[in-house]
């Protein structure tokens, strides 16, 4: 009897250890796995991300593929389910590469593809730390983003750009398809500078146009950039601004109310309210908003009023608030001073938060997005008091403060507790208590920190780079 109890434990213990040494057992034999990557060379670069990609393939079914670098501490399996069998795999797998290591540097992904019958193969793709990801710059000398051309001036369209690239440029293209324009420029040599400076002429009717300007580099994996420039070809102007900064001063860096928008406009006379901080302060009116070409109002040698990149600028002689008129057809204008009778925000930094409003002091805060710390709650507005404004010792009818902006869309309303007071920022730096059915304007600006000027007198809101 203990015999037979010997055999058939040792029989069962047989078949359980043949069962655990085969684990394929259960399918049957088949082809090697097939993989196809895109590419046998990965371009990288440290502290950034690179993406393996390939096809992975089993005529019965995939098992696991396991991704392996030594020198980068990388060994991944990725395992497949088995019910049902999968055949086919597109692998995308992102990895980053670690920040100490070198561009000179260069290693071996090893790929191991294994399918349920046993069967493995290996595909080797090498990868490079010498990638180049930046986009050829472009630098638009003219026109600028917003540029006004004055039909009854010239129809004639000057486009000069400069593009460089380290790794040398391949082509340059301009395309509007609009007027008819698509050109490319073939260079030789890849050049890692090139300078575009062709005139177009434009159709004596008034229209909007969008100049596309594309520039590709010679990298082994191409980069491609692209501008998009807004052009206005008017009979008039449809807009003046009025600009208090030198000349030459990169007017696209602040985020709103710079240049300033005009307040009233009657066919082409345009009024402004504006604010001289100090004597002589000196003006100019601009036609575009992003520069002060191709059309800056000054004064010339005899004291008039002229259309010129080169003109004087007019001189506002004392510290106060002015209204100034301007058209720029007749180059006429009028500069008047004036006293405001507008409310003053007083005492606005120890504004009080309280439910009952008897008890309430009026605060303002910063309520909006793309700025830190802010959001569309006005206890959040409260109780972030980086966020508050406070008045301007030398000018009642301004607050000022900072705020960081995160460098997305920027969109702000300037309130009190549950939105009262607030001044909506609409488009043009326009900071109203009466918006209308005018939303939120969205403002680009890099991230940074930026001062705050909300001028109640003026409805205008300045947000400028500190």
């Amino acid at each position: 009897m203990k015999k037979l109890s010997f055999l058939f434990l040792l029989t069962f213990f047989t078949i359980l250890f043949t069962g655990c040494q085969n684990d394929e057992a259960d399918f049957p034999s088949s082809d090697n796995p097939t993989v196809a990557v895109s590419t046998t060379e990965i371009y990288g670069a440290p502290n950034r991300k690179f993406e393996i990609k390939a096809t992975l393939a089993d005529d019965l079914g995939l098992k696991n593929v396991r991704i392996q670098i030594p020198e980068l501490d990388l060994d991944k399996v990725i395992n497949f389910a088995t019910d049902p069998l999968l055949t086919s795999y597109n692998l995308s797998y992102f990895f980053e590469v670690p920040a100490d290591r070198g561009v000179s540097e260069a290693f071996v992904i090893k790929l191991t593809i294994t399918d349920v019958s046993g069967n493995s193969v290996d595909q080797n793709i090498n990868l490079r730390l010498d990638g180049e990801f930046s986009t050829p710059a472009i630098n638009m000398i003219t026109p600028k983003e917003g540029a006004v051309v004055l039909l009854s001036s010239s129809n004639q369209l000057p486009v000069n750009f400069v593009v460089n690239d380290d790794s040398g440029i391949d082509y340059v293209q301009v395309k509007c398809a609009a007027l008819g324009i698509d050109e490319t420029v073939q260079l030789t040599g890849a050049p890692q500078s090139y300078t575009f400076n062709k005139t177009y002429t434009l159709p004596v009717t008034a229209a909007s146009y969008v100049l596309s300007i594309t520039a590709r580099d010679k990298f082994k994996i191409p980069n491609t950039g692209t501008l998009n420039i807004n052009v206005v070809a008017t009979n008039e102007y449809p807009a003046i601004y009025l600009c208090d900064q030198p000349k030459g001063t990169n007017l696209t860096t602040d985020a709103a109310g710079v240049p300033m928008y005009f307040h009233e406009k009657t066919g082409q006379d345009f009024e402004f309210k504006y604010y001289a901080d100090s004597n002589n302060k000196e003006i100019y009116f601009l036609g575009q908003e992003a520069d002060f070409a191709p059309h800056c109002f000054g004064l010339n040698g005899s004291g008039n009023l002229v259309d010129n990149v080169t003109a004087s600028p007019i001189v506002l002689p004392t510290k106060g608030y002015y209204k100034i008129k301007v058209n720029p057809s007749t180059l006429a204008y009028t500069v008047t001073k004036y006293t405001p009778t507008s409310k003053v925000w007083a005492d606005v930094a120890n504004g009080v938060w309280n439910d009952t409003e008897a008890l309430r002091k009026p605060f303002v805060s910063v309520c909006g997005e793309g700025v830190k710390d802010s959001n569309w709650d006005t206890w959040n507005a409260w109780v972030q008091t980086g966020l508050h404004l406070v008045n301007n010792p030398d000018n009642p009818y301004q607050l000022v403060g900072e705020v960081t902006l995160t460098g997305s869309s920027v969109k702000i309303t300037f309130t009190g507790q549950w939105w009262n007071p607030q001044w909506r920022l609409i488009k043009n730096g326009i900071a109203t208590m009466s918006p209308g059915e005018n939303g939120n304007g969205a403002y680009s600006a890099a991230a940074g920190v930026y001062k705050v000027i909300l001028d109640t007198e003026l409805e205008r809101a300045f947000i400028t780079k500190k």
